[in-house]
């Protein structure tokens, strides 16, 4: 360090360092630092300007690579060395020491406590102030920091302090990061050891510090025990092979005219009477009015609309009121955003459990700029698994697969086929194929054989792969179960039925 007009009796560039009396007798009475520790560290005693002061005054001064820092007695005042640069006091010993347990402290004095508290000098950091860039921390690790097996913070428990920590905590890496919380009373290290002495101080930074807290990790007894699944049967006598539950997301595809809306109209009425629950359905192909509203009047009746009563159709109309809520928007131009705003109001509100959306391709496309399709429909299924973990209901949507050059409509499509993204197959809990061998037999009468591949399940409460068969009765407008069909050999492709004639 060299020497300045307004410094005197300071010599850190040869072996030589001065310690007047007076700075070792206020450190000792005033800090209660002893000789000895000082004599460890780079530090010297001498006399500078003080500006806050307006005054010259001895001071302690605390060498840096590039200058010194000095602090005075017995007022308290700062000063440094015009060029110092802002970095850890005593890092040239740190790194040189073992590099195992790195205990860091804001300001010099705090340094010197430590070491006065049996901490070993070539183990202890000063930080400079809060403020300011914290780019000599960057430089530090560059330089062989990193190397330390942890870092405790040991700084001070003021406002700047416990930010300036939380900032350590993301550049040295929460991985490794320990923070000591200082007692009631005392705001830093040096504090500490003038009311509880050194004893204190070194078991609580030795035996006390707290792993900064990394979020999302926990240990198997920490994690909260979490409320049993709640599983609904979607009433074909399916046992076990099949369940739907709350909390969870599905998707559902199949050819276009394949009964998808149809037979998932029919599973969720089916839960929905059975389980007392809440449908909410957005539905921008199929009209609420009329054609839902046939559907469920049918199911609820057992009897075709055509043939229901007055007293039927009320019956039939208070029900579906108090059972389902529909998503329309007002100029048929749904976004996701819209869409989970209106869900999210229709389960606070009205205690919706389920949230049905059909098909997805009718939602308003909103990528970011440069996001790519999949990446979109990755961030789309996040969003719509937080809602259904979130508020505890089961989300289904209803999707398209892609159109394929390779692929005969009498095969059935796999969940990677849905338009946009392998994620459709990767990141639902559950994933089901509505498929109809063939649309009409060789008299060209409608075929209403139907059947269900339950695809993927994630967890065991909703069951496991499998496949079953179904068979459209029209005669009264409702599914029932029957026996599984071998696979047809055709030589030509089915065709679609559309509109009406379709199974929708």
């Amino acid at each position: 360090m060299g020497s300045s007009s307004t410094v005197t009796t300071v010599d850190f560039t040869g072996s030589h360092r001065t310690l007047a009396p007076s700075a070792v007798e206020w450190a000792r009475a005033v800090r209660k630092i002893s000789q000895e520790t000082l004599a460890k560290l780079p530090v010297a005693s001498g006399t500078a300007f003080f500006p806050d002061l307006q005054s010259k005054s001895e001071a302690l001064f605390f060498r840096y690579p590039d200058g010194w820092k000095a602090r005075s007695y017995p007022a308290k005042a700062f000063t440094q060395k015009q060029g110092t640069s802002p970095t850890f006091w005593n890092l040239a010993a740190v790194l040189d020491g073992p590099l195992t347990d790195v205990y860091i402290v804001e300001g010099e004095l705090d340094v010197c406590a430590l070491v006065e508290c049996s901490i070993a000098a070539d183990q202890v950091l000063g930080a400079p102030s809060a403020s300011g860039d914290q780019q000599y921390v960057r430089d530090a690790l560059a330089a062989g920091l990193n190397r330390a097996k942890r870092f405790i913070w040991c700084g001070d428990q003021d406002k700047a302090g416990l930010e300036l920590r939380s900032t350590m905590a993301q550049l040295f890496g929460t991985a490794k990061f320990y923070f000591i919380d200082w007692p009631e009373g005392s705001k830093d290290a040096n504090d500490h050891l003038r009311t509880d002495g050194a004893k204190a101080v070194h078991d609580l930074v030795v035996d006390g510090s707290t792993p900064w807290p990394a979020e999302g990790l926990f240990r198997m007894a920490e994690i909260p025990e979490p409320a049993p699944m709640t599983t609904w049967d979607p009433g074909f006598n399916w046992g076990r092979k099949c369940m739907f539950a709350a909390g969870t997301l599905s998707v559902t595809t199949g050819h276009p005219g394949m009964g998808k809306t149809l037979l998932f109209g029919q599973i969720w009425y089916n839960i929905v009477q059975a389980y007392g629950l809440l449908a909410c359905v957005a539905s921008f192909e199929t009209r609420a009015k009329p054609h839902i509203r046939r559907q469920l009047r049918t199911l609820h009746s057992r009897k075709l609309e055509s043939i229901l009563t007055g007293p039927d159709i009320a019956a039939a109309d208070r029900w579906i009121n108090d059972h389902y809520l529909f998503l329309i928007h007002p100029e048929r131009r749904p976004t996701l955003a819209w869409l989970l705003q209106q869900a999210e109001t229709a389960v606070v509100r009205y205690k919706a459990n389920i949230l049905q959306v059909d098909p997805w391709n009718r939602l308003e496309a909103s990528r970011e700029p440069r996001e790519s399709e999949t990446d979109y429909i990755g961030r789309c299924l996040r969003e719509l698994y937080n809602f259904a973990t979130d508020f505890n209901v089961h989300v289904q949507i209803l999707a398209h697969p892609a159109k394929m050059e390779t692929m005969r409509r009498s095969e059935p499509p796999e969940l990677e086929h849905i338009a946009g993204s392998k994620h459709w197959d990767n990141m639902v809990d559950q994933g089901f194929v509505v498929h109809r061998p063939r649309l009409f037999n060789d008299k060209g009468e409608r075929e209403t054989y139907v059947e269900l591949h339950h695809k993927k399940a994630r967890f065991d409460e909703l069951g496991y792969a499998t496949k079953f068969a179904l068979d459209y009765d029209i005669g009264v407008g409702r599914f029932g179960v029957c026996e599984l069909k071998q696979k047809r050999k055709s030589t030509h492709t089915a065709a679609t039925m559309e509109d009406d004639s379709e199974l929708r």
